[in-house]
């Protein structure tokens, strides 16, 4: 057995922390001295690159680099093939990217690694989480939990600064938005109220820039940017751009295509104009967050900006706007997430290795909440399958719901339980986790049964239905929700991630 590490894997860097010999974490350097190592893959002949290497070939070899694949992760429909042939999906490049950073940790470290707590966004739903777990599986690794990236960034707050009091995380990553209200006390995190989009980060201002440059070259020049080397050219440029307004008023863009050599200057004042519309979209999710909790803003302590896009200047001054205090510029937006990662590491750490011990007094409890509702399909009045909610979002675990329904026609026989995860009450928008078919007495219609949902601390969904007529359980069952690929495909994946070299 080795040692137990934190990973924070993102959609556009990743990195690796460990409690060190302080008692507290820290984030250790990859083989080319980094803290942080692009989330990205190159797929040649020689082997495989990930990180700086693999991000720096996007412009010569667009096709053969991988990048934002978090985005994809729990999707089965995605596939990347290498020039060799080989059908990659999105789990099995989460893996490469892992392989890359624990080899480069073991290095550092000096020893081996086996055990690790990733992290997610708390907006993911259970089939990304799940995928997220089998990306680490499929890396040989052992995963011993799965945390969400906000309430990672607080740990490390309230541990590191022995800090008790209400946080409001405010999380914009490379390619997801969370936004957590949680309570820290003595060792104990209490998850108010959560909320995010696990389709709004970085990559999106990014885009916003792309967008602009593409339609002002093509009005200069008549030229349009549409090839595979000329996207990857923008979003190399934008991502410089953006970079480079996080700390100055304006910044030149050079681009050179078809024969022209142009020069544009995207002023920050453009820029948060092109982007105002995103940030809008986060600032609304804040809101929702501090309304739905019933929170005032004096009760909110400490503001904390995580994530490398909180580095723009005009979110910091929407927040302090929003919440009336200045958010604490103490917290590192790219490592605070994996230092909390590896706190908990060290409480849950399965490994026989000896720990470190944490430099704290005391205990690390988790009080997590669902974010999503879960539910039942059910038919309405009017005769349409709709989705019922249970569980809603938010509801602290482990909790225990239950909900009255009613059979549909006289002498009924069975009940069909589809239980599904999603808030909007159209199915069309949510997805279904589990079914199950239950004999039932016959019956006048509209005899009354009773769904009973317990979810545990683990996620586990417990299902039990009473016939209210005869007071009796119909039957049980549980949802130990599995990811997108069965147990022979994790196998095989696993035995190919082994096999390839990763620079």
């Amino acid at each position: 057995m080795g040692r137990t590490v934190g990973i924070d894997l993102g959609t556009t860097y990743s990195a690796v922390s460990v409690i060190g010999e302080t008692g507290l974490p820290e984030v250790l350097r990859n083989a080319e001295g980094q803290a942080i190592t692009p989330s990205a893959v190159f797929f040649d002949s020689d082997g495989v690159l990930v990180g700086q290497q693999a991000k720096s070939q996007r412009i010569i070899n667009p096709e053969d680099v991988v990048e934002f694949v978090k985005r994809y992760i729990g999707d089965p429909s995605w596939a990347y093939y290498a020039p060799s042939g080989e059908r990659y999906t999105p789990e099995s490049i989460s893996a490469l990217i892992l392989k890359k950073l624990v080899e480069d940790a073991q290095l550092a470290l000096g020893e081996p690694i086996s055990n690790v707590v990733i992290t997610v966004p708390a907006y993911f739903n259970d089939a990304q989480r799940m995928a997220t777990r089998q990306a680490g599986e499929i890396a040989g690794l052992q995963v011993d939990s799965i945390i969400n990236e906000p309430t990672a960034a607080a740990i490390s707050y309230a541990v590191e600064r022995n800090f008790n009091g209400t946080l409001l995380v405010y999380d914009l990553g490379g390619g997801t938005f969370d936004v957590t209200l949680l309570e820290s006390k003595s060792g104990d995190f209490n998850i108010v109220h959560t909320a995010g989009d696990r389709n709004l980060g970085g990559f999106d201002f990014d885009n916003a820039i792309i967008n602009w440059i593409r339609e002002s070259f093509a009005e200069w020049t008549g030229v349009s940017l549409d090839s595979d080397q000329d996207e990857a050219m923008l979003r190399e440029r934008a991502e410089q751009a953006k970079h480079r307004l996080s700390s100055s008023e304006s910044a030149p863009i050079f681009i050179s295509a078809g024969g022209h050599n142009e020069k544009f200057l995207l002023t920050r004042e453009k820029f948060e104009s092109l982007t105002a519309g995103l940030l809008s979209r986060t600032e609304m999710l804040v809101e929702e967050v501090i309304d739905e909790a019933g929170v005032s803003l004096s009760g909110i302590d400490r503001v904390l900006l995580v994530g490398g896009s909180t580095r723009m200047p005009m979110v910091a001054k929407m927040m302090e706007r929003l919440t009336g205090q200045v958010a604490d510029s103490t917290v590192h937006p790219d490592e605070a997430v994996a230092r909390g990662a590896a706190i908990v590491a060290n409480v849950r750490s399965s490994s026989s290795t000896e720990l470190v011990p944490l430099k704290t007094s005391n205990e690390i409890v988790i009080n997590d909440v669902v974010s999503h509702g879960l539910g039942v399909v059910v038919v309405n009045s009017r005769g349409i399958q709709e989705n019922s909610v249970i569980i809603p979002a938010n509801t602290t675990i482990p909790s225990q719901v239950g909900r009255e329904y009613y059979t549909s026609v006289d002498n009924q026989t069975s009940i069909e339980v589809s239980v599904t995860e999603g808030d909007e009450a159209d199915l069309r928008y949510v997805k279904v986790i589990g079914d199950s078919t239950l004999k039932i007495p016959p019956h006048p219609r509209s005899s009354p049964v009773k769904v009973i949902f317990s979810c545990d601390i683990d996620g586990i969904l417990h299902i039990e239905v009473i016939d209210l007529v005869d007071d009796k359980s119909l039957g049980e069952f549980e949802i130990d929700r599995q990811g997108v690929m069965n147990v022979s495909d994790v196998k095989l994946m696993r035995s190919s991630v082994t096999k390839t070299t990763v620079f």
